[in-house]
């Protein structure tokens, strides 16, 4: 176990740890353990309340990446998606000097820094794109009431994230540099952040290397194309640990 190489996974916004499994399930990478991060208010601890800080998350997070950290040379890597990138900058950063990060990859989130001209978008309309695109299982039983209960679960869980962004602000992103080469993912046609320049202020968070990646599929590629987004983190991961 000590010599495995350990993936820890945060979701989106609204997600929960079984979130990106469709993806870590084909990973072919040789000496890796897959952990997939649960937050309180869903999945398997649904009856814990939602965090109502950044620091409670971090810590949180934190404290279960170091329960299965083995030693302080074991090395792992963070791969955090769309909110889930946030926390994983924050997660990496805060890591850095006791642990042994191989690398960070976030995907489907613009840069920290990055400012847009653009006016932000409503809740209302927002809630409208999210239910559209949020993936389900059970997408031919739309109208029944149990798929309507656990759709406005889903946006009630999502609305808890967003907000925990959004109340929390980071007053010196520029200070958030991490030594680890970092991995940007970009959906070509993702539907929350199509300006491809929103991604390129990410390689102000590294004192390393950054790489951009390009892939097929909205803002949830992942669950549009599960192969192809195995097969970039397998090469994502080989380059990081190679």
């Amino acid at each position: 176990m000590e010599g495995k190489i350990l993936l820890f996974c945060i979701p989106h916004a609204g997600g929960s740890a079984s979130s990106l499994s469709n993806v870590t399930y084909g990973l072919n990478v040789e000496n890796i353990q897959v952990h997939h991060i649960e937050l309180p208010g869903r999945g398997m601890r649904s009856e814990e309340p939602f965090h109502s800080t950044l620091e409670e998350t971090i810590e949180d997070i934190s404290e279960k990446i170091r329960s299965k950290i083995l030693c302080k040379n074991q090395p792992f890597i963070l791969w955090g998606h769309s909110m889930g990138a946030i926390l994983a900058l924050l997660l990496s950063y805060n890591l850095q000097d006791h642990y042994t990060s191989k690398g960070l990859i976030v995907s489907g989130m613009r840069a920290p820094l990055f400012q847009s001209a653009e006016q932000a978008m409503s809740r209302q309309k927002r809630n409208a794109l999210m239910s559209d695109i949020l993936p389900t299982k059970y997408e031919r039983n739309k109208n029944t009431p149990l798929f309507q209960r656990v759709q406005h679960k889903r946006l009630q869980v999502m609305e808890k994230d967003i907000a925990l962004l959004a109340q929390n602000p980071i007053d010196d992103w520029p200070s958030i540099i991490v030594k680890t080469p970092l991995a940007i993912i970009m959906a070509e046609n993702d539907e929350l952040y199509n300006n491809k320049d929103s991604y390129k202020d990410w390689n102000l968070h590294t004192s390393n290397t950054t790489s951009y990646f390009s892939i097929e599929g909205g803002h949830f590629f992942m669950f549009q194309y599960p192969k192809q987004t195995s097969a970039l983190l397998n090469k994502i991961i080989n380059d990081l640990t190679h």
